[in-house]
């Protein structure tokens, strides 16, 4: 008999009868749709400020879309919660981050502060809804089937990183391109060239976004069989690292170059000799690696010798709370610290105040707008993200996220013996690369809607069982299924 829910009819349950193929080619286009609305949301946003506010609502639609066909996976029999253990951990995450929304609600605080715990500040769009969009996305990415999927995520993201590039090289010439950081006041331009943050609301979090698609750039070019591919993902690898070039921001440094120091480490102890290809310039992944490395190199000595490198992280956190969130009107000019010791500051005494469940999703801004001493120096983000998961959401959601990520790693590195002995399978390195340089990065900068949800559909990917050709009655025997 057709599977229902709740005794209605067959048609209003397609989704329980849908053959394993057919579920297998909606993970993938939903994962997909994902890429895409993330990719146009900011699109929207960086150009429309009238309509800024639809970029939460895309990003909603998403990841609760996203949720909703897992949960019609596991109603299936398709996967089962004892598959992945990630899950739990997901779960408790969520359980966490209503309770903060919910110790806002009971706080007493305006109406303003309990929608920004639900929507977010202004123009930041991080809170309860999408942190519950962004477990949506991990869900489902977890559950992804074939590898096919996967090549179709990273091609889009490659795609998005491209876009996001080119818009970066046309903020940064002098010109009337649309940037919301040309003629700050707090911004020192550097020979009349402007600051690029692609699109990303800041140069900082742009590099976050950076990190993601050039661990996944770098990988497909040394490992991938396919010569268009390689060329595309190495050119664009060198693309990003230029771009990231161009914020006067530390993080995309960091970002980028953690990405090839570990695609560099892989390719050493993966195996021995590297990867052997038929066709290109190039015929072996130690060579495509030295010309990428040499890429990098020239790229940074010509930007060096023609712009000069000069990092202004304190001044470009400052100058977006401020024109964003109407915070730091009293930054101090004596106080010397750099933005990421101001940030631990700021958080470690938020931190202090509300330990279990912090002061609510996204509402590190409010909090310190309600109080005049914590304006003056204010930022509206820890520019770490651990430290800005405890200031907002608590201690133990830090506790929960940090077994999630250590958990990811250690499956990550297991995946990795699949690599070892299928170089065809390459999709295991551009993960690891992706996810551990996004980790590192994100101890200089903070999660962000333009740049988050590529990560926890990434970290989703990660426990996949993509590969696995089960049969529908196969899997669902296996999962306790009839």
């Amino acid at each position: 008999m057709p599977k229902t829910i709740f005794g209605t009819t067959e048609k209003s349950n397609f989704i329980l009868n849908m053959k394993y193929e057919t579920v297998r080619k909606w993970i993938s286009g939903l994962l997909c749709a994902t890429v895409i609305v993330v990719l146009i949301s900011s699109i929207v946003m960086n150009f429309s400020a009238q309509t800024s506010w639809a970029y939460g609502a895309f990003l909603y639609a998403a990841g609760f879309s996203c949720l909703l066909f897992y949960i019609a996976l596991l109603m299936r029999k398709d996967i089962a919660f004892k598959e992945n253990p990630s899950v739990f951990l997901v779960i408790a995450l969520a359980v966490l981050a209503f309770a903060s929304y919910y110790g806002v609600v009971l706080s007493g605080v305006s109406q303003d502060g309990i929608n920004t715990a639900m929507l977010g500040e202004q123009g930041r769009y991080e809170g309860l809804l999408s942190i519950f969009a962004y477990f949506g996305i991990f869900l489902l990415a977890a559950s992804v089937m074939r590898y096919g999927t996967v090549q179709w995520v990273f091609d889009l993201m490659v795609g998005a990183g491209i876009v996001s590039a080119f818009t970066a090289v046309m903020q940064h010439i002098p010109w009337n391109f649309p940037s919301k950081f040309r003629t700050l006041p707090a911004i020192v331009l550097l020979k009349n060239v402007h600051l690029s943050s692609g699109l990303s609301e800041n140069p900082i979090i742009y590099g976050s976004f950076l990190t993601i698609v050039c661990g996944i750039a770098l990988s497909g070019a040394l490992y991938s069989k396919n010569i268009t591919r390689a060329r595309i993902y190495g050119g664009s690898a060198v693309l990003f690292f230029l771009t990231g070039l161009f914020t006067s921001s530390l993080v995309p440094i960091i970002g980028t170059g953690a990405a090839l120091i570990i695609t560099i480490i892989t390719e050493f102890t993966a195996g021995k000799g590297g990867t052997k290809f038929e066709e290109g310039l190039f015929q072996s992944s130690r060579k495509r690696l030295a010309a990428i490395i040499a890429a990098f190199a020239v790229t940074f000595g010509l930007v060096f010798a023609f712009q000069g490198l000069y990092f202004r992280d304190k001044a470009i956190a400052f100058t977006d709370s401020y024109n964003n969130l109407f915070i730091t009107y009293g930054a101090s000019m004596t106080n010397d610290d750099n933005i990421w010791e101001l940030g631990a500051e700021r958080s470690l005494t938020l931190i202090k105040e509300r330990p279990l469940l912090g002061v609510g999703p996204d509402r590190m801004a409010g909090y310190q707008r309600e109080s005049e001493e914590l304006m003056i120096d204010g930022v509206d983000r820890s520019y770490n993200e651990y430290l800005f998961i405890a200031a907002t959401r608590g201690v133990p959601s830090l506790l929960v996220y940090i077994a999630l990520l250590a958990a990811t790693a250690v499956r990550l590195f297991k995946g990795m013996k699949e690599f070892s002995s299928d170089r065809e399978k390459w999709f295991r390195a551009a993960l690891l690369t992706a996810v551990l340089g996004y980790l590192i990065q994100a101890f200089f900068s903070v999660s962000a809607v333009t740049s988050a949800p590529y990560f926890w559909l990434l970290a989703g990917l990660a426990w996949s069982g993509f590969g696995d050709e089960q049969t529908d009655d196969t899997r669902r025997q296996s999962n306790g299924g009839k």
